[in-house]
């Protein structure tokens, strides 16, 4: 063989390789990707009407290490909201004097709003306030802003919360907050 094919296929045989390094590495299963899309499968199978869910916003997939799933901040600005809707609530139905149970808009925003200050007391964790110890890494979490129709018709706009977990195969926790 001459010195000059020689050449060539060295060099070949190092294009190859390189691309075939770089194909695996940027085709790759991410879980971050993954989490995202298990994330919107977990949505449609979530609502009761998934043909009108319209995503409005996906957020980045972040890291979850031990039970905090929801960070402090996280926390205040969700109860924050929570005081909104009811505070919303009261007001349309004069401090539940004029409650209609046969509205069901007005019941339906009542139990997703329960629901969520449900899930939030049970995200409340009871550690002591100076453990800094280093928790291990737990999954991932997804946050789906998205507007969609009532069985009934009527559109509301909430945000699901998903949980995975290391893989991001499976929703290990999620949860709906109403947003007005």
């Amino acid at each position: 063989m001459r010195l000059g094919m020689k050449i060539i296929v060295i060099l070949v045989s190092i294009v190859l390789f390189w691309s075939g390094v770089f194909y695996f590495v940027s085709c790759s299963d991410q879980p971050e990707k993954r989490a995202v899309k298990v994330a919107e499968l977990a949505l449609k199978a979530s609502v009761d009407n998934a043909e009108s869910v319209r995503v409005r916003g996906i957020s980045q997939p972040d890291s979850v290490f031990g039970r905090e799933y929801v960070s402090m901040d996280e926390k205040m600005s969700l109860s924050l909201l929570m005081m909104k809707i009811n505070e919303k609530v009261m007001k349309e139905t004069n401090g539940l004097e004029n409650f209609d149970p046969e509205d069901k808009d007005m019941v339906e925003l009542m139990e997703r709003q329960m629901t969520t200050m449900s899930v939030l007391r049970s995200l409340v964790t009871f550690d002591a306030p100076d453990d800094k110890a280093k928790k291990p890494f737990n999954g991932w979490k997804v946050k789906i802003e998205f507007e969609a129709e009532t069985t009934g018709g009527k559109p509301y706009r909430s945000e699901y919360w998903f949980i995975l977990d290391k893989d991001a195969r499976c929703v290990v926790k999620s949860f709906e907050i109403p947003l007005i």
